[in-house]
Formats: C-alpha cells, sequence, structure tokens
C-alpha cells in the first residue's frame, strides 16, 4: 500500500534527474535510456519477470520441505527493512529505491505464498474458513483504510511536497509492519512438516517447474478441462490488468492529470471504499445469474470504465472525475475475485481440485508483467498516454473472450461432475485451498 504513494514521488526525482535538475522534463528527456514517465511501468515489468520465474521456487520450498515458517519470517524482515530503507528516498537514492521495488514484488510473492499455505490449513470446515476469510478481508480493508488516512493526514499536518509523503508512508509502513511482523511470524505462527516430498530424481529447485509443466500437459488431453483451461488463460489476462492498474493510473494521474501524493492517495481511498458495495454487488450477481456471466459481466464494466476514463481524462481541469472512476474501479476489483473464484470451484474436475490449485495462483502472476510492457512501448514510442491507459482494454477484453469461449455455464459444471454425476459444492474447494481478494499494493 505504501507504493501508492512512493510512486509519485519516484516519477518526479526521475523527471528531475532526466531534466537535470529542472523542474520541467519534455518529451525528448530520458533518464538511463527510459522516459521517466516509463519508470513506475518498467518497475512492474521487472517485477513481475521476477516474480513469475520465482513462484514456482518458493512453492517448492513450501511443500517439499519444513522451511514455510522460514519463507515467512525471512521474507517478512525483508520487507520490513526494505520500507525502512525506502523512508531515505530522494535525489540521490530515488534509483536504489526502484531497484528495491522490483525485489519487493518477488519478495512479496513469497511471503503470500507461507501465508495462503498457513491460512489453508486453519480449518477443514468450509463454514468455518469462510468465516475467517471474512474477517481476513475486514482486517485487510480497515488497515488500508487506516493507512491511507494516516499517511494523508500527516503529510498534510507536515505540509509536505510528493517526496515528503512517500517518506511519510515509508516510516508509518515500517512502524506498522516491524511489530505485526514480530508478533506473528516470531510467536504465533509455528513450524510446518514438509507436505511432500521431491519426486525422485528430481532437485528441489525443478520439482516447482516441473509439477507445473506436468500439470499443464495434462490439461491439454483432457476434455473433462476445457472449461478450466479457458478460464485460466481468461484469469491470466484480466488480472494481469487488474495489478497493472495501480501502476498505470498512478503514473496517468501524476503525468496527464498532475495530482499530486495526497490527491492520488484520495483516489485509491474511493478504490477501497467503493470495495465494500462492489463486494456485495458481486455477490448478488454471481447468485442471480452465474458465476461465468457474473465475470464477463464484471470485465465489461473494467472495459467500459477505463475506455471512458481514457476519453475523459484528459487534462488537469478532469481530476475531480478521476474519483468517480477510481470509484468503479474499486466495485470492479472487489467483484472480480470472488466471481473468479466461484467460477473455479464449480467448474474444476472432481479430485483435481488440490493439483490445479498451484496453477491457478501462478495464472494470477504469470502475466503481470505483459501490461506494464505494452504501456511502457507505447510511451517510449511517443503515444498518448491515454491510449496507454487504455490499453488495459486489450487484457480485459481478451479475459471477456475467453470466458465467451467456454459456453453455456451448466454444461461446464456437467463436465467437472463426478462419477455419480453429483458436484460437490464450491465450498468443497476451499476445503484443501483458499483464495483471498487482495489486490497488489504492496
Amino acid at each position: 500500500m505504501s507504493t501508492i504513494f512512493l510512486g509519485p514521488a519516484l516519477l518526479r526525482l526521475a523527471n528531475e534527474a532526466a531534466s537535470a535538475g529542472g523542474s520541467d522534463c519534455g518529451d525528448d528527456c530520458r533518464i538511463y535510456g527510459m522516459r521517466p514517465t516509463s519508470l513506475l511501468a518498467n518497475i512492474g515489468v521487472f517485477g513481475g519477470l521476477l516474480s513469475s520465474a520465482l513462484t514456482p521456487l518458493f512453492g517448492a520450498i513450501v511443500d517439499h520441505t519444513p522451511r514455510r515458517l522460514d519463507v515467512g519470517r525471512v521474507s517478512a524482515m525483508i520487507l520490513t527493512v526494505v520500507k525502512g530503507v525506502e523512508a531515505f528516498v530522494g535525489r540521490s537514492t530515488w534509483l536504489i529505491v526502484s531497484a528495491l521495488q522490483v525485489a519487493n514484488v518477488a519478495v512479496y510473492n513469497a511471503f503470500l505464498v507461507a501465508t495462503y499455505a498457513y491460512i489453508a490449513e486453519l480449518s477443514r470446515r468450509p463454514d468455518e474458513q469462510t468465516a475467517y476469510n471474512s474477517r481476513f478481508q475486514l482486517v485487510y480493508y480497515a488497515s488500508m483504510l487506516a493507512f491511507l488516512v494516516s499517511v494523508m493526514t500527516t503529510s498534510t499536518c507536515l505540509g509536505v511536497d510528493d517526496v515528503g509523503t512517500a517518506r511519510v508512508s515509508q516510516v508509518l509502513a515500517f512502524a506498522a509492519c516491524g511489530p505485526a511482523f514480530y508478533a506473528s511470524w516470531g510467536w504465533l505462527f509455528r513450524p510446518r512438516p514438509a507436505l511432500s516430498v521431491v519426486p525422485p530424481g528430481r532437485s528441489l529447485a525443478r520439482s516447482g517447474y516441473a509439477k507445473l509443466s506436468t500439470t499443464i500437459s495434462r490439461m491439454r488431453h483432457d476434455d473433462r478441462r476445457r472449461a478450466v483451461r479457458l478460464f485460466l488463460l481468461s484469469a491470466s489476462s484480466s488480472e494481469a490488468a487488474t495489478s497493472a492498474l495501480a501502476t498505470i493510473s498512478t503514473t496517468y494521474m501524476s503525468h496527464v492529470l498532475e495530482m499530486d501524493a495526497k490527491q492520488i492517495g484520495v483516489a485509491f481511498l474511493c478504490v477501497f471504499v467503493a470495495g465494500i458495495p462492489g463486494s456485495w454487488l458481486g455477490g448478488i450477481v454471481g447468485a442471480r445469474l452465474d458465476p461465468l456471466r457474473s465475470a464477463m459481466l464484471c470485465l465489461a464494466v473494467f472495459v467500459a470504465n477505463t475506455t471512458v476514463a481514457a476519453f475523459f481524462l484528459r487534462d488537469p481541469e478532469d481530476r475531480g472525475a478521476m474519483y468517480a472512476f477510481a470509484a468503479v474501479w474499486g466495485v470492479c476489483l472487489a467483484w472480480l475475485h470472488p466471481a473468479h473464484a466461484s467460477l473455479y470451484c464449480t467448474i474444476t474436475p472432481w479430485g483435481q481440485e488440490g493439483e490445479l490449485m498451484g496453477i491457478y495462483i501462478f495464472s494470477g502472476s504469470v502475466l503481470a508483467w505483459l501490461p506494464p510492457l505494452l504501456f511502457s512501448l507505447l510511451n517510449e514510442i511517443g503515444a498518448s498516454m491515454t491510449i496507454g491507459l487504455a490499453s488495459l482494454n486489450l487484457f480485459f477484453a481478451g479475459g471477456f473472450v475467453l470466458l465467451l469461449m467456454i459456453g453455456d455455464y451448466d454444461e461446464a459444471v456437467a463436465l467437472a461432475q463426478n462419477e455419480d454425476g453429483v458436484r460437490t459444492t464450491s465450498q468443497g474447494f476451499l476445503d484443501d485451498a483458499v483464495v483471498i481478494n487482495i489486490p497488489v499494493f504492496t
């Protein structure tokens, strides 16, 4: 979450470095071979590639060794230390902080892998697991809202600029993460044994990648998994767009709308507040239609909102309307992830949930680098940044088309039925896995 405030500061510092200390950097300015406005997108590209490459390894360590607790502890410690270092962001350190942001994405994924492994073992009862998930969501949103308000209030009282606001956010993040991580990973979590052994003839480093490769190969030759294949491709596309939305929109708000860090913070506050009715709306739509049509409708709203935003938000005079578009994005974010989880639960062939869980998690991040890369390429060739923002629609629309190719939802569920023709509920899938709607704001 502190990255929301760090982004505008990095853009400003990169702009100043490119213009040799000046306040205005034209289109021809370059810093380390790139336009300053490409900085956040390039961080997303390299962070996404690194994370995609290392996530299977983190999963293998958690699955095949008793080092789950160590993975959580080390990643939590690194995340905390990084926040402390990033509090010194300035003209002489912005490049180092940018590099730390790349590493931060991969470390955060390691943290999530270890955390999800513990969460999935909290209960074998679906009703209890659902109750836990609801509480986690409540704590998550409450803490994020409290953090946003704290940073904006403190920076306003201190009268600091974007760089000062970034420093305030990192100090507060460091102060919050230190005690929380120490209490949880130092006292509350306990060591866990390995869940399985490394297959014969494979090393630990290869086992995670080999498991993904084997699962993908099996999916290609199983008719019962056709709907799952299409869904995973859809999720890879649409989740890549949602994960890049924060990075690309921050650049857009800073460069095109000339919003400062506090105004950008208010925009993301709208995202989180709107997520509350968005989650409720997603549940209502999913119940009245079905998870497939609910997810498709959500992606259609994503496309419409992003298109209209790119068309109308053209200069600083339009910044007031940004908050309304941010609220719609917030509704869609809180709507899409649970819709995806429900759809995946019900179309997964019975008895294959555990095998396919890893690839489901992997699919959500494997293409996270692609939307920022496209945005950066468009920016570097001089295309309007409105086109860069609208480029997210390629991934939202791609996800929509792939869901459309699934066809009839009831037929997809029928293919996933067991031998007796009885489909387990979606909660049955959650016996062994947990999916939490957490936007990626590290």
